[in-house]
């Protein structure tokens, strides 16, 4: 595989959040309507900072209510960036819907039912804990893709990795996500 190389914004933080706000906002709408209302709140930031590897162009804060991106990102092709939106935006309703979302032995993502907050009994309390524990404990290769898994389910389209940064991307010709990738 070739190097990945190093991209360099050539646009302002302005002139970068006028081309990525767009896919920011479609993404949420697509989210939202999919039945996820609470990535209404999502909002995003461009900051420089970001970009802190040559495949690095986005996070989601852990609370889900912050997508922050770089302005490099405004570089990458539009099936790339695209893709790279709706893999955070899967990350912002895990984080949001924390233990509703869940990839079973083979790669199957299943929406389990919301737990009341005030729970009947004892042992419902315990199932409760125990699957928030089993969510918390997740490795980062399952929280990866989770977020893949859930972008997939509310968009209709799976996420790929192509290029020689393995960036997430809707091309036909990309590859799974493979173990270790960060």
């Amino acid at each position: 595989m070739s190097a990945c190389p190093v991209i360099r914004a050539a646009y302002s933080i302005e002139e970068a959040e006028a081309v990525i706000e767009p896919y920011f906002f479609v993404a949420r709408e697509i989210f939202v309507l999919a039945g996820v209302s609470l990535c209404k709140k999502v909002t995003l930031e461009v900051a420089p900072w970001i970009h802190d590897s040559p495949r690095h162009f986005a996070a989601c804060e852990d609370t889900g209510r912050r997508i922050i991106v770089a302005p490099e990102m405004a570089e990458l092709p539009e099936p790339v960036l695209a893709a790279i939106m709706a893999h955070e935006f899967g990350h912002a309703t895990d984080f949001l819907y924390p233990t509703e979302f869940v990839l079973v032995d083979d790669g199957e993502l299943v929406r389990l039912p919301t737990v009341p907050g005030k729970l009947v009994n004892k042992k419902a309390e315990q199932a409760n804990l125990a699957r928030r524990n089993a969510w918390e404990r997740r490795d980062a290769d399952s929280v990866e893709r989770t977020a893949d898994a859930i972008a997939e389910a509310m968009t209709g389209h799976a996420i790929g990795y192509c290029g020689p940064c393995e960036l997430q991307c809707f091309d036909r010709g990309s590859r799974p996500r493979r173990a270790g990738l960060r």
